[in-house]
């Protein structure tokens, strides 16, 4: 068995024996099904919510603006990064207006998106994306700053051009720290969307999750919450596969 394959069968094994108990716990008694919903209750809920019920059209509008508002913050944020490497005067200038941005509660600014662009999913979008944008814009930055000169010095000793130094040398050693920030940025992307979807009712997984919660639906909301973990797997492994061929 190679390395790998013991990490997935522990990581596997450990969520399994942790659902179990759960399970178990629910079952018998020890917990209340006000509080916790059965996991296996969760997934039936959720597979009747996508067979017949409105699961599987919200799910549809959250992939839509995940989707879109990662989209976004790559491209711009990926462009603004290498922009701030290139101009050090610049980078330099606005790196603590970056950090301090990071670290503001941007999301309370979302009544004035709601204004702007209405209850639609442009809202959550625009908002959700500036969430992205800068831990990629800090991350590309990073990245750039960081590598290696020996590298630059071995491609120029083979007499490279700018093209194939970009795309052989720095491409592959950036690749890593862009994609942690991707990664990040997902994270805050996801709980921007769910949020959104949550307070304004604007539609998706979030809104579905409000709606059960008020009707005290628990089995629903949990079913909600797996739906949404399935979500961010999928994502991340599409982020993972799009790393690896950006290393080729």
């Amino acid at each position: 068995m190679t390395e790998s394959s013991r990490h997935t069968f522990w990581r596997l094994s450990i969520i399994f024996g942790v659902l179990m108990l759960i399970e178990s716990a629910v079952r018998l008694g020890w917990i209340s099904t006000f509080f916790l919903a059965a996991p296996t209750r969760a997934l039936v809920v959720l597979w009747e919510q996508i067979i017949a019920g409105k699961a599987l059209v919200l799910t549809g509008i959250t992939l839509y603006e995940i989707a879109a508002s990662l989209c976004i913050s790559v491209f711009f944020g990926v462009l603004a990064g290498f922009f701030l490497w290139r101009y050090k005067l610049i980078g330099t200038s606005y790196e603590m207006f970056l950090a301090a941005l990071f670290s503001s509660p941007v999301i309370l600014a979302y009544p004035i998106f709601l204004v702007t662009f209405g209850r639609t999913s442009a809202a959550v979008i625009a908002l959700s994306s500036i969430f992205g944008l800068i831990p990629i814009i800090i991350n590309t930055k990073g990245a750039f700053q960081s590598v290696n000169p020996i590298l630059l010095q071995v491609g120029a000793s083979m007499s490279l051009t700018s093209q194939q130094m970009f795309r052989h040398i720095l491409v592959p050693a950036v690749a890593p720290t862009i994609f942690s920030g991707i990664r990040l940025a997902l994270t805050y992307i996801l709980k921007s969307v769910l949020g959104l979807e949550y307070v304004a009712q604007v539609g998706g997984v979030g809104m579905w999750l409000s709606d059960a919660a008020y009707k005290f639906e628990v089995e629903e909301v949990y079913a909600g919450l797996f739906g949404t973990i399935l979500l961010s797997i999928l994502f991340l492994y599409l982020i993972n596969r799009s790393e690896v061929l950006a290393r080729r």
